[in-house]
């Protein structure tokens, strides 16, 4: 598996991943604004786009805003590999924050498994069905 930057040539298969493994998938413009800022990092293998995170950063405080995993890839370490490399390759990072649905207990999982630890909720954050949001943090 490899991780990089993510590039304009990635859009198809970010926007194919995207609406084949989210729910409720974000609007190709929303990709398009992070691509161009330079927030989108992927994990590819044999030229396949295997997983994607969307996030933002703001001086020493950062935000995960999207992980997507090709359900054909989850629990086969995609998702790790872009948190690992996430917070490895940007020392200046101090604080990452997410939010993720209550009831997605394998994203939970995995955020724990990596440090994060819950510091609030969002009552009826998510729709369809309405759930509470968690809100994490992982200090680096």
């Amino acid at each position: 598996m490899n991780v990089r930057l993510a590039c304009a040539a990635d859009l198809p298969a970010i926007l194919a991943l995207n609406r084949d493994s989210n729910p409720h998938p974000w609007a190709e413009q929303h990709f398009s604004d992070a691509l161009n800022t330079n927030h989108i990092e992927l994990v590819e293998h044999a030229g396949a786009v295997l997983a994607f995170a969307v996030w933002q950063s703001v001086c020493d405080e950062a935000e995960l805003h999207l992980i997507v995993t090709d359900r054909a890839q989850v629990r086969q370490g995609a998702a790790s590999a872009l948190l690992e490399h996430f917070v490895q390759t940007r020392p200046h990072i101090r604080r990452v924050l997410l939010e993720v649905r209550i009831g997605n207990t394998a994203a939970c999982a995995l955020y724990a498994r990596h440090g994060f630890i819950e510091i609030a909720r969002r009552k009826n954050y998510y729709l369809l069905p309405i759930e509470d949001a968690l809100i994490m943090e992982k200090i680096c």
